[in-house]
């Protein structure tokens, strides 16, 4: 044995040293590589992002500055770093001795977390249409209001902005018109609070926006949901050291597109060619200067101005794991193309994030307030067009140039130097949203919310110009106050079950009340035009013209109550079931309808998680989603609604005074049975994924049917059953179906240069199934009125079932001019014909069968937006169109008719009509395509290389909006306003859709040039 114990002793030593050898290298070779992992969206740290190598088990996770350090074994080791909710990143190790990473979100993730109303989801195991817009995706370019930042991103939701007016809200409608007095815009909720005012959300604090599309989606909002929710979640703190953005960016606006009217040379030819070169002796239409020449003034370039806006955002975000904070303040200031009018908003936000217990106690608090004042345009755009350019603007003293006697002609000058017509809001909004976790899986929420929003609004005209001596030169102060408050109790539980399978149970109570009281005080007739608004009592108006409409004042109250539940069972990652059901009882609802009840559910299937789908090719993911629901619309309900109301109503003599005293009566009917219209909707989706997730899409179909649809109508005030002429009333009924189409993904992802578009193409057809029923008839319901010289009671649209909202069937088809300039329509019989009682529309009218002449609502919209990255640069834009709606160019008509040129000034293509035109008509003529295709907006930025210890990101861009518009349409913008409800809460006719007229405020073309700074 001892003899052999050298040999062993030998053999020992030569497998060590064997060992030694090759692992050798393995040993001496190890790399420390070093680095900081940001957040790709705003070059944030990412505290506890993971740093992985490749094939092993060993990982580090990054520290509270996102900085990490690990030990990797050679050159080819791969690196993967991570972070939920972020798309993970793969590095390879060679020489690099320092390895800095940005994630950016991961959107296209079926992980993704999406805000689904009283909590959230993964993506992959929605049921409902949801559409979420990170703000990475927001568009670019000057938009002041968040709903301009979302136009073109979600399919199916159709913005508009209308004009160039900073102050203009956007029209917004989810898939189609669904109501007439109900109102049509979406539910808006940011961080919780519902009832939000959208403008006052400043874009830069937004988070995310999710916009729940259908019924099994948004049902949980109940009487409120009808037209959508969008649910705004502002921006919150991150765990680490403060981070401090900087963003500012300044800019010009100018007018995008403009009529070509006759300048002064032109319009004397024209007049000298159709009235003859007497009618230029006329000295009031035709002053000369000092040198004898003719006036030659362009009146819009007088109002107009190339606006200057200028924003400037200040954030600083950070925290503990205890405690996360996010502070910003934002100044934007908006001057409008029309001088002295303009867009003035301060916003200041705080978040603050706690968490205690182990993490078991989570506690929002959020506080915010915005400040707002508005300069409104007083119609100036209008009269500038009409103004003839042979006139002065002022006269030899100084004095404003008139067109005395005429009572159609204004100096646009002199009204928009002489007039006051401003508002300034406030508003305060505090919240604390609290979710403790008692029980695993168990947690119990409250959210309480107050919001208290003020208003002064002052109006002024000067008597003195001729534009506002009609209304003597009135004053008139209001203030107004709304306060809203909130209180939500949740109880949530969540329970994993084995394998891929989990259900989650939600029940809640919410209470919600409305307080809204204002006053105004108004006179006319004053002596001087210096005290304008600060001192009403001076004005003469309260004595010499007596009426009950000098000073009024209001108070009004809603509470809504609810009780709201959702159960959701998702099973092996393949089934996917929804229910929610809610019960609203609110005080506008009649007392034999104060309760409405909305169910929905929905069921998604992902069948490429099953066996028979096999292997992944091309196609890796297919989700097939079906929903049903009902939600209610209550919006068009004001409180009192309901219920017999007193007012006054004319005057009485009273003896014992010896003068005529107001008198009261009844001033609405009662009406036991109103409630909240029903909005049913079935909805089919298919959500497919292919190459891997690099490419993803949505293919949905959608019906919805509006039920018992609110409408004013006409009842006998018999003294009995009513006693006044209108009711509120819950009976007609309207449609809406159509298909949307969402797609995008990497189309090239190289590590240089990357191009990511996303399309979005909906389609939709709405019609109008019924108006009356055996209680309450509606009759012929007119509306797009026609207007213009010569013209009255003149619509082109009846509200017909069976037919669009808005559709043109009241429009006589065009042949010619006769020989005499009158126009010749298309009659009864196929013949021509001048009378227009004997027209093809008149005769289709009186038979019951209207003639669409064509269709406002487009049968198609949407949008490409497209994104680029080239090193340090990176390129966006967007193009968005709609396709199939006609127009109705009123204003067009009423510039195009020669034997008015005396009245107004005319565009040049009225060249093109015979001189002895001279009788206005409505006719197909004026029918246009307002199908258009825009360059919405656009943005250049290069990414500045950062080696400072401080400054971690820095960026300039150079950007704008609305730079291209490719159109047949010959007004000046074939975008009009598309609101479609009625003109106000006691009316019954709608506002006017696809109709271009006379208050039309130009849209602009803007670019802007701005910085992002992260320090």
């Amino acid at each position: 044995m001892k003899a052999n114990l050298p040999i062993r002793s030998r053999t020992r030593r030569w497998i060590l040293s064997s060992f030694l050898l090759l692992a050798g290298p393995l040993v001496f070779a190890q790399i420390a590589v070093t680095g900081t992992i940001t957040d790709g969206t705003d070059g944030s740290p990412l505290p506890g992002a993971n740093v992985a190598i490749k094939g092993s088990t060993q990982a580090v996770m990054t520290d509270v500055d996102g900085k990490y350090s690990i030990t990797v074994p050679a050159k080819e080791t791969i690196l993967v770093f991570s972070f939920i909710g972020k798309i993970s990143k793969e590095v390879i190790v060679a020489d690099q001795t320092v390895i800095n990473v940005n994630l950016e979100d991961e959107t296209t993730s079926l992980s993704e977390i999406v805000v689904v109303g009283y909590g959230t989801a993964k993506r992959k195991d929605l049921t409902g249409s949801v559409a979420s817009i990170a703000s990475k995706d927001l568009n670019p370019g000057i938009n002041p209001n968040p709903l301009q930042a979302i136009q073109g991103k979600v399919a199916g939701l159709v913005i508009t902005q209308p004009s160039g007016d900073p102050n203009q809200n956007p029209t917004v409608r989810l898939r189609g018109y669904t109501s007439l007095a109900g109102g049509s815009d979406p539910l808006y909720v940011v961080d919780g609070m519902i009832g939000v005012p959208i403008s006052s959300v400043s874009p830069n604090d937004i988070e995310t926006m999710d916009v729940l599309k259908d019924a099994s989606a948004a049902a949980i909002y109940g009487s409120r949901a009808a037209n959508g929710v969008i649910l705004i979640t502002t921006k919150r703190g991150k765990v680490g050291a403060p981070t401090i953005s900087f963003d500012n960016y300044i800019g010009t606006s100018l007018i995008s597109r403009r009529y070509n009217l006759f300048d002064g040379p032109g319009y004397i030819d024209a007049v000298r060619r159709i009235k003859g070169e007497s009618a230029l002796s006329d000295g009031l239409r035709f002053p000369k200067d000092a040198s004898g020449n003719y006036y030659n003034t362009d009146w819009i370039k007088e109002i107009t101005q190339n606006a200057f806006v200028h924003n400037h955002d200040l954030s600083i975000a950070g925290g503990s794991t205890g405690l996360t904070y996010r502070g910003s303040v934002n100044y934007l200031n908006q001057e409008g193309l029309v001088k002295y009018t303009g867009l003035n908003r301060a916003t200041a936000r705080i978040n603050l994030d706690q968490k205690a217990f182990d993490n078991r106690l989570n506690i929002q608090y959020n506080l915010v307030y915005t400040e707002t004042k508005n300069k409104y345009d007083i119609g100036a755009i209008e009269r500038a067009t009409t103004f003839l350019p042979t006139l002065p603007i002022r006269n030899q003293d100084g004095s404003y140039y008139e067109v005395l006697g005429n009572f159609s002609l204004f100096n646009p000058v002199a009204m928009i130097e002489n007039y006051t017509n401003q508002q300034n809001k406030k508003l305060t909004q505090g919240g604390l949203n609290l979710r403790y976790e008692i029980l695993d899986g168990l947690t119990l929420g409250v959210n309480g919310q107050l919001q208290r929003e003020s208003g002064v609004s002052e109006f002024w005209t000067n008597p003195n110009i001729k534009a506002f001596q009609g209304n003597n030169g009135r004053a008139s102060k209001s203030y107004w106050e709304g306060h809203s408050k909130l209180m939500e109790v949740t109880a949530n539980y969540y329970k994993n079950l084995a394998g891929e399978s989990n259900f989650a149970i939600l029940a809640g109570y919410s209470y919600q009340q409305n307080d809204n009281s204002g006053f105004q005080a108004a006179n006319s007739g004053f002596v001087t035009d210096f005290v304008t608004i600060d001192n009403l009592g001076l004005g003469s108006g309260t004595l010499i013209n007596p009426s009950n409409n000098y000073a009024t004042s209001y108070r009004n109250q809603a509470k809504l109550i609810s009780f709201f539940g959702r159960g959701t069972l998702n099973l092996n990652d393949r089934y996917n079931l929804t229910a929610t059901i809610r019960q609203d009882g609110s005080s506008k609802f009649g007392k034999n309808n104060k309760w409405g009840l909305f169910p929905s559910f929905g069921a998604g299937w992902i069948i490429s998680n099953e066996e028979f789908f096999g292997e992944p090719t091309g196609l890796n993911y297919l989700k097939l989603r079906v929903g049903w629901g009902q939600t209610g619309n209550s919006e068009g309900i004001n409180p009192y609604n309901s219920i017999m109301l007193y007012g006054p109503s004319g005057t009485y003599y009273d003896g014992s005074v010896g003068d005529f005293l107001p008198g009261y009566a009844i001033t609405q009917n009662a009406n036991p049975n109103l409630k909240w219209e029903v909005l049913e909707t079935t909805n089919v989706g298919l959500d497919f994924q292919i190459m891997s997730g690099r490419f993803s899409g949505t293919v949905e179909w959608y019906n919805k049917l509006t039920k018992d649809m609110l409408y004013n109508y006409s009842v006998p005030a018999n003294g009995v059953d009513y006693f006044t002429g209108s009711i509120l009333a819950n009976v007609g009924s309207m449609k809406n179906s159509g298909v949307e189409f969402s797609f995008g993904g990497a189309v090239v992802e190289k590590p240089k240069f990357t191009w990511t578009p996303q399309l979005v193409v909906s389609y939709n057809k709405n019609k109008v199934v019924s108006l009356s029923n055996d209680q309450f008839q509606t009759g012929q319901i007119r509306f797009n009125p026609f207007g213009g010289r010569g013209l009255s009671d003149v619509f082109a649209s009846y509200l017909t079932p069976g037919r669009p909202l808005g559709e043109f069937n009241n429009v006589p088809s065009f042949l010619e001019f006769n020989s005499n300039g009158e126009v010749v329509m298309k009659g009864g019989d196929g013949q021509g014909t001048t009378d227009v009682s004997k027209s093809d529309a008149y005769v289709a009218v009186e038979a019951g069968n209207p003639i669409g002449q064509g269709n406002p609502q487009p049968f198609l919209t949407g949008a490409l937006s497209n994104n680029f990255t080239f090193g340090n640069f990176d390129l966006n834009f967007q193009l968005r169109g709609t396709f199939g709606n006609s127009i109705l160019n009123n204003i067009r008509n009423n510039l195009m008719i020669p034997g008015s040129i005396l009245e107004t000034n005319m565009l040049e293509d009225m060249n093109d009509l015979p001189d002895n035109y001279n009788t206005n008509r409505l006719t197909t003529m004026w029918i246009e395509n307002g199908s258009f295709v825009r360059l919405d907006n656009w943005q250049i930025g290069y990414n500045v290389p950062v080696k400072s210890k401080n400054l971690s990101r820095a960026r300039i861009y150079l950007g704008g909006n609305n730079l291209l518009l490719f159109t047949k349409y010959k007004g000046i913008d074939p975008e009009l306003q598309t609101k479609g409800d009625l003109e106000s809460n006691s009316s019954q006719r709608p506002n006017a859709l696809g109709l271009d007229y006379s208050t039309v405020y130009p849209k602009t073309r803007s670019f802007q040039l701005g910085v992002n700074l992260t320090f």
